[in-house]
This record gives structure tokens, C-alpha cells and sequence, in this order.
């Protein structure tokens, strides 16, 4: 007998089998979507990588600097594959210029060749900011003085204030430099016959900020002037007295902006003194030793400058004075205790009197 099976995949069996069909569902979707993440991924980086290949890289070119002497000229020539924004140029150690480069791609410039040797300096500057140096020397005997003097300014220690050493140099001769602190009435200094091309002086700076103004004058009337402003830093001051009796060491040390601390030695034995308080005047007394006595004393300031005081002395204490024994009177007999003096003299001066008599 023949038996036929139904079957309906549409037929509910019970709970179970629906939700696993649900479950198999969500799975193939979410494989779907990765699946479309990852190819979108991967077709996003052979368009990058595509692009990068078609970039070409850029590499930065630069100037061709070329020059050309001519009696006391000097034919400075540029070119370049792109545009040229300036030209700067100097020699040896002056000031700057520029040279626009007018949107070309060359530039000339003739320059005047100063006297003696020297450098000159060269900087290409292109639309992109790429800078090309050079830098080349030149001799010329017959050359212009074109070339300003050159002033350095620095500050040395002086014996109280410190010092402002000025030095203006040329080329081919200084003819003279003025100064003058604030509006105060200006010093000339000129150069001496063993260096006219070099002017160097040393004075001290004033106390508190102020302002000075040096001109240097060359033989060809170039000139340079610098104004600059200095704030004085003064040393501590120290006195150093001996007391009336000579048994002691009066000191005394001030700063106008206060004192840090002191130091000082004698006779190799250490002290020192820190002030927080920073006090414009100390003052304090030392004894000395018997005999031969050094001190070497160091004040510093609040500023960080300094003075070193060394100096040395003899103290003798007095000696005590023993009064004279007393003579008793003729025909009277020294009283208990004591002894008539004895007259000493000669080799037998310091023997005992009973010893005398015996000889």
C-alpha cells in the first residue's frame, strides 16, 4: 500500500525551529555587511594608493649664484627655476640690504668692491621660502671704503663699578668715535698712531639704568651709531679699622641693594654670615690673635657681585709692670719673709749668698 508523505516547510513544528531560522537570518546579514565593509575597505586603499602613485614628489631646487670681479666692481648674477622674492647681501659683518627680485627668475646687481679683503655674503630667498647661501672673499688694493665701522660693546669688572669697554673698528680707518651717557655732554675719543683702523676705550658704567649713544666716524665719513641701555651692578664696599687698643678688627660693609653674606678667615679659622634680610650696612668687631694675624674677608651683594678684603697685622698684648721691691732703711732688718737684696755682679751674680761666703 502505497503511503503519501506530506510535507509543508511552511508548517509550524513548535517554537524551536522558528527561532533558529531566525537566528540564521541575522547571522547571513551581518556576514553580508562585513563582507561589504571590508571589499569597500580594500577598494578605498587601491584608489589611495593609485592616487599616491600618480603624485610626483616635490623636491626643493635652489638658487645659482655666480659673481664677476671688475676692477672695483663686483657683478653679483641669479638664477633660479622659479621665482625670486629678494636678494640679501653684506660685507664681512654690516648691516643687511635687499635686492627685490621683481617676479623673474634672474637677478643682477653690480656692487662696489670695498678696499683690503673681505667677505662677502650672499642669501637667494624663492617664492616657496627656499633659501640658498653663499659666500665668497674678495681682495681689492684699490677698492672704496664703503663699509661702515663696527662698534662691540661688553661689560669687564672694574676696581669699583663695573666697565663698559667700547671697541669701533674699520676697514681702512677710524677717524673717530664720541659717547655720552643720557643727554650728558658727548667725549670724543680718536685712534692712536700704532692702530688707526681700531678705537677701544673703557669707562665705567653709572650707577642705576642709563642710557649711551656712541658714533664711530670712519676717513671716508661712513658712520655707525648704536644707542643701548646698561643697569650698573656695584661691588659691596668693606672698611676694615683696628680698635684703639690694637686688640680687635672694626669691620664694616655696605650695599647700596642689600648683602647677601659674608665670608671671611682668620688666621685659617672659618666664618660666615647669611642675611635674609637683606640689611644695606653690617658692622661687626673681631679680636685678635697674640702675634701675627691675616684675615681674608669676602662681602658678597644681593646682586651677585662681590669684594674680597686681605689684609694683615701684629697684635702684642701690653706687657704687666712688676712693681719695684722695697729697700728697708739703713740699719734695719728685712722683715719676715723677706730677704735683703743681694748685690750680683759679675759670673757669681746668680749663686746663692751662703755659697759666696763659703768661697
Amino acid at each position: 500500500m502505497n503511503q503519501i508523505l506530506d510535507y509543508n516547510p511552511n508548517k509550524k513544528s513548535g517554537g524551536s525551529s522558528s527561532s533558529s531560522d531566525k537566528i540564521v537570518r541575522v547571522f547571513a546579514v551581518l556576514l553580508v555587511i562585513f563582507s561589504i565593509c571590508l571589499l569597500g575597505s580594500g577598494l578605498y586603499g587601491i584608489y589611495k594608493n593609485k592616487q599616491m602613485e600618480n603624485v610626483e614628489e616635490v623636491k626643493p631646487t635652489f638658487a645659482t649664484i655666480t659673481t664677476n670681479k671688475d676692477g672695483e666692481k663686483v657683478t653679483v648674477s641669479v638664477a633660479h627655476d622659479k621665482v625670486i622674492e629678494k636678494m640679501i647681501y653684506s660685507w664681512n659683518t654690516s648691516a643687511e640690504r635687499s635686492v627685490l627680485g621683481e617676479n623673474s627668475k634672474n637677478l643682477e646687481k653690480v656692487l662696489d668692491l670695498p678696499a683690503g679683503t673681505n667677505t662677502l655674503h650672499i642669501k637667494v630667498i624663492d617664492a616657496n621660502g627656499v633659501e640658498t647661501s653663499y659666500e665668497e672673499e674678495f681682495v681689492s688694493e684699490s677698492g672704496l671704503d664703503i663699509l661702515n665701522p663696527v662698534i662691540s660693546l661688553s661689560v669687564v669688572d672694574g676696581e669699583e663699578l663695573k666697565k663698559l669697554k667700547i671697541v669701533a673698528k674699520d676697514e681702512t680707518k677710524i677717524d673717530f668715535i664720541t659717547y655720552r651717557w643720557n643727554d650728558e655732554e658727548e667725549i670724543k675719543v680718536e685712534p692712536t698712531e700704532e692702530n688707526p683702523k681700531e678705537v677701544s676705550v673703557e669707562i665705567d658704567i653709572l650707577r642705576g639704568t642709563n642710557d649711551i649713544t656712541i658714533v664711530a666716524v670712519d676717513s671716508s665719513n661712513n658712520t655707525t651709531t648704536e644707542t643701548k641701555s646698561f643697569t650698573a651692578l656695584t661691588k659691596p664696599e668693606i672698611t676694615v679699622t683696628l680698635s684703639a687698643d690694637g686688640s680687635s678688627l672694626d669691620i664694616q660693609a655696605t650695599h647700596e641693594n642689600g648683602i647677601a653674606s659674608i665670608y671671611y678667615t682668620l688666621n685659617d679659622r672659618p666664618y660666615e654670615g647669611k642675611f635674609d634680610d637683606k640689611p644695606t650696612t653690617v658692622q661687626f668687631a673681631q679680636a685678635l690673635d697674640n702675634g701675627y694675624n691675616r684675615i681674608i674677608l669676602t662681602v658678597k651683594s644681593v646682586d651677585d657681585t662681590e669684594t674680597v678684603f686681605d689684609g694683615e697685622c701684629t697684635y702684642e698684648p701690653p706687657q704687666e709692670e712688676v712693681p719695684p721691691a722695697e729697700v728697708p732703711a739703713e740699719g734695719e732688718n728685712p722683715t719676715e719673709g723677706e730677704q735683703a737684696p743681694q748685690e750680683q755682679t759679675g759670673e757669681g751674680a746668680e749663686q746663692n749668698p751662703e755659697e759666696s761666703n763659703e768661697q
